[in-house]
């Protein structure tokens, strides 16, 4: 007689492996040129299911339940993989990179300069910096969204960061650098090793911009240690020794320093862009949010207008769940557990994606449609526990998420209130290849507002 053994019914299948795999480069080809299709058609083969990053194999999870599950377990699940290994190439040690090891005293060290007390003067100084970058404008131009918004969100995090103490030519420059550092990350993740050792122009751009990166800001970082007076809180904070009399090195400094630059503006610019680019498209939602912006009384917008300003914060919380910051993440598994009744093992690489769990039509019904009236009262949180991430959750959430919302809030209302924006031409927004989420061939017609005084 012969026996067979098959799975028994208590035991989990093994996630499946996506299709589309290539020898090789595995999804990355998917990953870079179509990373929204790729990754919406993910839950469609479960929960769990198995992707190709290059030569390695990782899970990803396409549940919001088990996606909350990771990122509130930080010790389980620390930052790692290929993605951040490349993010800690560029970032080194910074609060967004680091292990969960240096997580808790990094964030300690960070707090006071986000704390709440301090968020009306920053997001004050941040509406100023950009009013002021936005009445430059000139009527009657084509503008390309995406870098104008990324040149504002960058010289307000600089003015409200390093009390704008950057010239404009040397931030202009850091802009420069950190959009080519972050199309690189993506890429260096996704593709084999030996791609990154290539002498491709982009490659060469890469490690270029990180060399001028950090050159500019080991100036930038002599000059403020030899000033006498305080310029900036968060420099002096970095560069002043702690509690415990220890003073970061200059290298340490310089991690902090790139990771909230490149948070700040990237995150902003590109989540105004895109709000700029719906309003473009319907009129008749612009024409309601400039009308809620027209009536705040004259003069500068400040914290105190936020809620009044409640529709350009709900385009906000639309564009954030519709265009997250990033593609995706990976976290590495630190000891042998199971997740959904799967079982993994230590060292392990997950993948986990705001994008994905923000399109699933379980969570958010008709998810790619931009409608801002899913976050209007009585029901402005989601649904669904572990559905809206654009700032992560637990203690490795974003710590400037409150200060990131109300600046483009502000921002928002502040574009609106002096320009009417069209679309300039009929080509099709695209993503750009990055692991953030930026558009391409977003250029918009200005046309000035009424003003008033």
């Amino acid at each position: 007689m012969t026996f067979t053994t098959s799975r028994t019914s208590d035991t989990p299948a093994a996630p499946p492996l996506l299709p589309g795999a290539l020898p090789l480069v595995g999804h990355a080809l998917r990953l870079l040129n179509d990373p929204a299709g790729f990754l919406t058609a993910a839950p469609a083969h479960g929960p769990l299911s198995h992707v190709r990053l290059g030569p390695l194999t990782a899970t990803l999870v396409s549940d919001p339940a088990l996606t909350r599950e990771v990122l509130l377990d930080d010790a389980l699940y620390d930052k790692g993989g290929p993605l951040y290994d490349r993010i800690a190439d560029v970032m080194g040690n910074g609060m967004l990179a680091c292990p969960h090891s240096r997580h808790r005293q990094q964030r300690r060290l960070l707090q006071p300069v986000f704390h709440k007390d301090r968020l009306p003067a920053h997001l004050d100084l941040m509406a100023a910096e950009i009013t002021h970058g936005i009445d430059q404008w000139q009527p009657d131009r084509t503008l390309d969204m995406a870098a104008q918004a990324q040149t504002l969100t960058a010289r307000a995090i600089v003015a409200t960061l390093f009390d704008g103490t950057l010239d404009p030519a040397t931030v202009t420059t850091m802009v420069q650098d950190m959009s080519a550092i972050t199309a690189g990350i993506y890429t260096h993740a996704l593709l084999p090793a030996a791609y990154t050792r290539l002498p491709l122009p982009a490659n060469r751009r890469y490690a270029r911009a990180q060399r001028n990166l950090r050159t500019t800001l080991g100036r930038i970082i002599t000059e403020h240690r030899s000033r006498t007076t305080d310029h900036g809180a968060f420099l002096s904070l970095l560069t002043e020794p702690g509690p415990d009399g220890h003073t970061l090195s200059d290298r340490d400094v310089s991690d902090q320093v790139i990771t909230f630059f490149i948070a700040g503006m990237e995150t902003t610019g590109n989540a105004l862009a895109w709000a700029a680019h719906h309003l473009a498209q319907d009129p008749a939602l612009q024409q309601h949010v400039h009308a809620e912006a027209a009536a705040v009384p004259p003069g500068p917008l400040t914290h105190t207008h936020l809620p009044a300003l409640e529709l350009a914060g709900r385009v906000i919380t639309e564009a954030l769940r519709h265009y997250p910051p990033v593609w995706l993440l990976t976290r590495t598994v630190t000891r042998h557990t199971t997740l959904g009744s799967h079982p993994l093992n230590a060292g392990d690489t997950l993948v986990i994606s705001a994008y994905l769990v923000q399109h699933l039509p379980s969570a958010h019904p008709s998810p790619h449609r931009f409608d801002p009236d899913r976050w209007a009262p009585p029901h402005p949180t989601p649904p669904v526990p572990g559905s809206l991430i654009p700032f992560g959750l637990g203690a490795r959430k974003c710590i400037g998420d409150a200060l990131g919302i109300g600046e483009l809030t502000l921002a928002l209302a502040a574009l609106t209130r002096r320009w009417q924006l069209t679309p300039a031409t009929a080509a099709r927004v695209r993503y750009e290849r990055d692991i953030v989420i930026r558009p391409r061939n977003l250029h918009l017609h200005l046309q000035p507002r009424h003003r008033r005084t």
